[in-house]
């Protein structure tokens, strides 16, 4: 399982949970396969953000690539202690997201 932006959804994708309304009504149930018409749905919807589909995450970089892209976003800050914290923060995360 992995969770997607709703921007990102492709028909064919399959949900595995179901996806609720701010009111915690159901909208598209498990395991629902998603066409053009519930996609262009769940973008009208603001509150919308992720949803969960079934299948594995694959990074679009390699680690390598993830940690430079990081070294250059934090690059002018990373010696403000908060900053270098943060840092190191999100290091761990994207090195556990390759795990």
């Amino acid at each position: 399982m992995i969770k997607v932006p709703v921007n990102s959804l492709k028909p064919g994708m399959k949900l595995a949970k179901p996806v609720l309304n701010d009111g915690g009504m159901i909208l598209l149930g498990e395991g629902t396969e998603l066409t053009e018409a519930h996609i262009g749905r769940l973008q009208k919807m603001s509150s919308m953000g992720n949803v969960s589909v079934v299948g594995d995450a694959k990074p679009e970089k390699t680690l390598e690539q993830a940690l430079a892209a990081l070294d250059a976003r934090f690059k002018k800050t990373e010696n403000e202690p908060h900053m270098g914290m943060l840092k190191r923060i999100f290091r761990a995360h994207v090195e556990e997201s390759y795990n």
